[in-house]
Formats: structure tokens, sequence, C-alpha cells
């Protein structure tokens, strides 16, 4: 972590952070489990029981020293949730952002941006139609070192929920014998199921609320806005001190269909390899490559633009306006481009900065080589001070490329190869196109397969350990500023 001070700046205080906020947690083994409070008043204290049952487990962002805690988790609450266990903060009447309250299924807010349009990704589909999702209520994000400890700290976190007397119930969304969503330890252990190296590029964290960094804490953690940007919030009231702290996690489960991509890259190859002269095999892993804009292994195309090296695999101190202004190094639409255009420029309502959000993710589902027929895909934690701004905009750019000057804008509207939703409208551009170096380019003709589906979505807030603490019935009240 880097800590940048300054005369005015306020060092947050990391024991009332949670640690999943600050720091990118490398335990092999995690469960995240989903659960839903009834809404009965009388049920309130079996509620605040559950809460107070986890908190000896609850894992802040100091520095844990040399040791990994074998067993730890940290959680999250939706605006539904909040509404039930804070009913004193009447949060849909709050200065909560109205993303937050509305929720990511809402057709015209967050859907505007997520466009899970496909049949399978729509919003009504969500959690295998096994709930709804407004009964989404609170996340625990189970971590351990091994799967004993994984069995150990899921038992007490299920101990929990029974011990409320119903007051909490568990929602297990995915079709596998848990019916949970665990982690599933690939190898190499930070890749994904598509075979890239995975959580490469991660804002630094900077700690200085007068700096308009779009990667400093204070775009991501509530409470140390500027006056200048008054997010992330809310920041006033009651709303304001029970947020404080607190960072939202727009929580994403993405089923990646590997056999169609594995195939899409195969069939591909055979004709393009002659245009590039180069042998099939080597082909699918540049096309690979084009779609992501690293090398599987991680290497960034503007670094390695040939062929994957290991020095660079993981760099991430790169730019595009230099020398890639016409994309024939790493094409426009490349996922890792659109999703950090960097200092190629943009063009959103009039803004010229690039969003960051922090990402944590992990791969559920056994491959295809232990199961073809399991489900499985990406457990995506996206960490926002501003869901809309950060997280919702991001997704935007990925489903329109039509964000930045290098996007012509007379032509069809490009989209993330990789990831995007496929919206089928005539003003998109159903193929992927690839400049080459000679200033030719080789268009890979669609429309392009869905890669990707979402399996559901929820919005929450990481709130801080002291107001978990409150809503446990461990302390009275949050501290005054």
């Amino acid at each position: 972590m880097i800590y940048t001070e300054s005369p005015q700046a306020v060092k947050p205080d990391l024991q009332d952070i949670q640690g999943l906020i600050i720091n990118g947690y490398t335990h092999p083994c995690s469960v995240h489990m989903l659960f839903k409070f009834s809404d009965k008043p009388d049920n309130l204290d079996s509620i605040r029981g559950f809460v107070r049952d986890l908190l000896p487990h609850l894992q802040s962002a100091e520095d844990w020293g040399p040791l990994k805690p074998e067993i730890m988790l940290n959680i999250g609450l939706t605006a539904a949730g909040i509404a039930i266990v804070k009913p004193e903060l009447d949060i849909y009447n709050s200065s909560f952002p109205p993303t937050f309250k509305k929720g990511p299924w809402d057709p015209n807010g967050a859907q505007q941006s997520l466009f899970d349009v496909d049949d399978k990704s729509l919003p009504g589909k969500w959690w295998n139609e096994k709930f709804a999702n407004t009964d989404v209520h609170c996340v625990v994000h189970a971590y351990a070192m091994n799967p004993t400890a994984q069995e150990r700290i899921v038992d007490i976190v299920v101990t929990a929920a029974q011990r409320s007397n119903k007051a909490v119930s568990e929602l297990k969304p995915i079709n596998s014998a848990s019916g949970r969503l665990e982690q599933y330890l690939l190898v190499p252990s930070d890749y994904v199921h598509f075979r890239y190296r995975d959580s490469i590029d991660e804002p630094e964290l900077n700690d200085n609320p007068l700096s308009k960094d779009q990667q400093d804490l204070n775009n991501f953690l509530i409470g140390y806005s500027t006056l200048e940007n008054p997010t992330p919030g809310p920041l006033f009231g009651p709303e304001g001190k029970f947020a404080k702290n607190g960072c939202y996690n727009a929580f994403r489960i993405l089923y990646q269909d590997v056999e169609t991509f594995n195939d899409f890259l195969e069939q591909q190859a055979e004709l393009i390899a002659p245009k590039i002269n180069q042998t099939k095999d080597y082909t699918v892993e540049w096309l690979a490559a084009k779609m992501c804009g690293r090398w599987r292994n991680g290497s960034p195309l503007v670094l390695s633009a040939d062929n994957p090296s290991h020095d660079t695999s993981k760099s991430t101190d790169f730019g595009y306006k230099a020398d890639d202004m016409k994309g024939a190094k790493c094409p426009f639409s490349a996922h890792t481009r659109v999703s950090n255009p960097r200092d190629e420029g943009v063009k959103v309502a009039g803004s010229t900065l690039v969003p960051r959000i922090i990402r944590r993710g992990m791969p559920y589902g056994a491959p295809m080589s232990v199961d073809p027929k399991a489900d499985r895909g990406l457990i995506g934690l996206f960490l926002c001070g501003d869901i809309s701004s950060q997280f919702e905009t991001i997704y935007g750019w990925i489903n329109k490329n039509n964000f930045s000057p290098v996007f012509n804008p007379r032509a069809k509207i490009a989209q993330d190869p990789l990831i995007a939703n496929r919206i089928k409208d005539n003003s998109f551009d159903p193929n992927f196109t690839i400049p080459m170096q000679d200033g030719t380019k080789i268009v890979v003709r669609g429309p392009l397969p869905q890669f990707v589906v979402t399996r559901g979505t929820a919005y929450f807030l990481l709130p801080s350990i002291s107001s978990l603490k409150e809503i446990a019935g461990v302390i009275n009240q949050i501290p005054a500023e």
C-alpha cells in the first residue's frame, strides 16, 4: 500500500475499514454466500444476532502481519438489507445514490449501461431463477487458507443463520452440489476459465483526499470526498455517519461459455493464419490477445506486440497516446483498452477523466478438463465509490465503444469482443476489427458470439466495521466525526 501524505490529508482508520476494500486477498479458498432477511420487525433482534456471531471473524484493513488469517470474512448489505437492519435511516428517502437504491435490474437506470439483453442474461433469469433479485439482502465473503478451513468458516456462517430462527435465510444461486458461489482453484491460480492471467492492473489507492487522481482512495472510500468532488457519498446526516469508511460493491456473477470461446478462436484462426503468415496455433493465441489487449500470460500488446514476454507479464506502466493511436498494436475495442483507456482520451458527458474500479475476481466451477458440463465462470466484485460514474460507466463503454475520439462517430458502434452483451441493433457493428501495422485491417466477421452470460448482479455497501457493530448491537452508536 502506498500512502501519499499532504498537510490536509486525513489518513483513513484502517481498523474501521473492511479489508476487502484495501487489500487484494490471495487466500486460495473463498465462498460468497447470499442471504435474505425477514422484514418482520419482530425478527430484527435475530438478524442482529446473525451479524454479531460473524463479528469475531470480520477482517479489517489493518496489516495482518507475516501470517494470513486461516479464516476470515467481510459483509455487504443491499439497500433493501439496510432498510431492514437500519429502518431509522429511511434509506429510500435518504441521500444514498439512486443507482444503489434502485438496484442493477432497473430498466431505466443500471440496465442502460449493463445491457443484460440476451435471453439468458435478462434480470428475470438471474440466480438461475431460484429467487428474486429483491430477495438479496446480504453477502458474506468468506475466505480460508485450505479446504478444511473453508468448511469451518462456512459452517460458522451457516450456524449463525440457523440460530436466527429463519430470520436469516441462505440463498443458493448455482446449479451445483452446494448451490453456493465457491472459488475454484485453477492452475495456475491467477488465471480464469478463458485462460487469461487475471487481476493485474488495479488502482494504486494513494491516500490523498486533495488529489483528483481517479485511482486514489478518496474515489472509493466514503467520507473522504472534497467539496469540488462530493462523491462518494452520502456525506451528511445519519446516512453519512453510517456510510463513512464504507465502499460500494457491484457484485456480478458471469458465466463463461468456454466451449464457444475455444471453438471461435479455432475457427477464426484457420481463416486468419494465412493472412498473417503464421501457424494456426500461434494465431489462436494472437487472436485471443487482440480480443483482450494482453497475451494470455498478461503481457500487454503495447509492450509485447508480437509475442508474450515473461518480463512484461504483469506490466501496468504503459499508455496508448505515444505510439498506438491507430490501434495497430492493441485494437481500440480490446477488452483491457476499453475498460481502462489510460491516456487515449475520452469524451463522455464533457469529462476527460478515466474512471477506475477496484476489482476482486475469482473463478467458480470446474474447468472443462474436469467436468465439461459444470457451471463455470467468474465471481466479480467491482468496488467503487460511485456505482453510476465508475462501474456503470465502464460497463457502458464495454457495450458501446463510442466513448473516445479513436472511434469513428460515423461508423457503426463497436463492442468489446470478449465480454460485451451483444446488442441486436443495426446501429452496432457485429464484427471485430483488428488494425495492422501496414495500414490494412483484419475483420473478424460476426455476429460475435455471446461468450459471457450474466447469472446475477447485486449492489452492496461494504459498511464500516463500526457500522456493522452498531447493527449487531455491540456499540450503541457510530462515533461522531
